[in-house]
């Protein structure tokens, strides 16, 4: 005969595995922006990552985001997207400081960047991976809340993989999913059961635009001429520094981006190849380096500078 309360005991463990998945510790999978921003400004949350395909409107929602957040202390803004980049170049992840509303993202200075030698994350994951969590630490030091962009790359399998190992390495407070018919379900279902991260997904807001291609091709090279508008040259010697590569070797460097980095491994700036003498010991570059900068290292991408 079965125990007293088995019974009951049998009905509960069921009754919890057939929840539906947004009764799951809280989540809220199905919640309106405002909801979710309610919810977010009134608690406790110290990480905000915004997961989403691209023209979901993740970079608009991240802005309202900061201007609720930065109200009551300094927030810092996260921008992980390295080929429609706010905070700083193209082929960088970079972030910034929001204090007293959000005045838009141009408004935002540059407090650190690093340099993954890419526009996108494929064929790129590594250095993409370790920038996002090495800028994410160092926010976290100086500002109360942090609100982290993201690429829109969620397709297919390596997109799947790559959010949910970003989510994993930077074990955010609260995921923001921005989709438009379910998209994310391969990447946030995954988490429906656990009670960290907490997870809303939202529709995307009716004033997101699609860009096509060559729309971003020109926020890109507009991106490009404005960093580089103040460059100088300077002849690097690569004997007298060291030299790592973000993929591959030393084969058709012209016109590729690089960066400077410090003895604390810090980017100081990017560069672009103007001429490729490295089997001479030496490389002709064009950055915006201030004279006299020091520098250890240089690391050299596969994206090239493209006006």
């Amino acid at each position: 005969m079965p125990y007293p309360g088995a019974h009951a005991a049998v009905f509960f463990v069921l009754s919890y595995a057939l929840r539906r998945p947004d009764e799951a510790h809280g989540a809220r999978m199905n919640s309106t922006e405002e909801d979710m921003m309610e919810a977010i400004s009134s608690g406790r949350a110290r990480s905000i990552m915004l997961v989403g395909g691209a023209d979901t409107g993740k970079t608009a929602v991240a802005g309202r985001l900061l201007e609720r957040l930065s109200m009551g202390g300094e927030a810092g803004a996260l921008d992980l997207d390295t080929g429609q980049s706010h905070i700083g170049p193209p082929a960088a992840m970079a972030w910034g400081m929001v204090k007293g509303g959000f005045r838009g993202w141009e408004e935002i200075a540059v407090e650190g960047f690093y340099f993954t030698g890419a526009l996108s994350p494929p064929g790129n994951l590594l250095p993409s991976l370790a920038g996002a969590k090495l800028l994410m630490d160092a926010a976290l030091q100086r500002c109360e809340r942090l609100v982290i962009d993201t690429t829109g790359l969620i397709t297919g399998s390596i997109g799947r993989i790559y959010k949910q190992y970003k989510i994993d390495l930077l074990s955010p407070d609260v995921v923001v999913g921005i989709e438009r018919e379910g998209e994310l379900g391969h990447i946030l279902d995954a988490y429906r059961f656990q009670s960290r991260p907490r997870v809303f997904r939202i529709g995307v807001p009716p004033r997101a635009v699609p860009k096509g291609a060559a729309t971003r091709a020109e926020w890109r090279a507009e991106r490009f001429r404005e960093y580089f508008k103040d460059a100088r040259e300077v002849e690097i010697e690569t004997g007298s520094v060291g030299l790592r590569f973000t993929k591959g070797d030393g084969d058709g460097l012209e016109g590729r981006l690089l960066s400077f980095r410090d003895d604390a491994q810090k980017d100081l700036a990017l560069g672009y190849i103007t001429e490729d003498r490295l089997q001479e010991g030496r490389l002709a570059v064009r950055t915006p380096l201030p004279p006299g900068a020091a520098f250890t290292t240089i690391i050299i991408g596969a994206a090239k500078a493209l006006f």
